[in-house]
């Protein structure tokens, strides 16, 4: 008899805890949605600083900086600052293998660069229809607080999107890619930390993109917000 009132309990412990998860992941995939609906509509009142740099076998290779604005139709408008800098190549025979080197890594570069911005800021609607077909999962970070949920297929088929919560403060903590750039059996992934503005506006203050097998690092700040003219 006691035997099968400890079974009968452990399933209700299961029965329950499993409950709790599916609406902690229904009550933050929720916030997520919103949050990223928000500050999608906000961010587009402010104005700031994108710095591009690239890396090569850890060694500097170039830096791109823009301004960028939503321009009164709602696009996003980048338009490049003198800080923006590259790397000098060198003259003979050497110079001439690494300009033809140097052309090879900034394709693969450019592709990388937009493949984030595919990722940039993450799509409530693309979330929600993950979460729709049951494909999300969740992990606990820090019991009713801090969670991560999973959404695989964001893109394409074998990608995934991670983004990291706080619940207490409705906010988003950071988020993770798996992608690839050019073949797809070549995983990269690129990390993003999320900062807030003073009134409540989210944005990705630095994603991170480490292509160890081609020796290709690269990192994206924004910074300097402030409300655009007319705002």
């Amino acid at each position: 008899m006691r035997k099968i009132c400890f079974v009968i309990t452990a399933i209700m412990i299961s029965w329950t805890s499993g409950a709790f998860a599916q609406a902690d992941m229904q009550e933050t995939v929720a916030m997520i949605k919103k949050n990223l609906a928000e500050s999608k509509e906000k961010i587009k009142k402010y104005e700031w600083i994108e710095t591009t740099t690239i890396f090569m076998k850890g060694e500097q290779k170039s830096l791109k900086q823009c301004q960028c604005y939503y321009s009164v139709d709602g696009k996003l408008t980048k338009v490049e600052t003198g800080a923006s800098t590259k790397a000098k190549t060198p003259g003979g025979i050497r110079g001439k293998i690494a300009e033809n080197k140097k052309e090879e890594l900034t394709d693969y570069m450019k592709k990388a660069i937009a493949k984030i911005q595919t990722y940039l800021p993450p799509s409530p609607e693309k979330i929600q229809k993950i979460y729709a077909d049951g494909k999300v999962s969740i992990q606990v970070l820090e019991p009713g607080k801090k969670f991560k949920l999973s959404f695989p297929d964001y893109n394409e088929k074998g990608d995934m999107v991670t983004i990291s919560v706080d619940k207490t403060d409705q906010k988003l903590i950071g988020a993770s890619v798996s992608t690839s750039v050019d073949d797809p059996k070549e995983k990269v992934v690129f990390n993003i930390t999320y900062n807030s503005l003073p009134d409540g506006t989210q944005y990705n203050a630095n994603t991170t993109l480490d292509a160890q097998t081609q020796n290709v690092k690269i990192v994206i700040e924004t910074s300097g917000y402030k409300k655009g003219a007319g705002h």
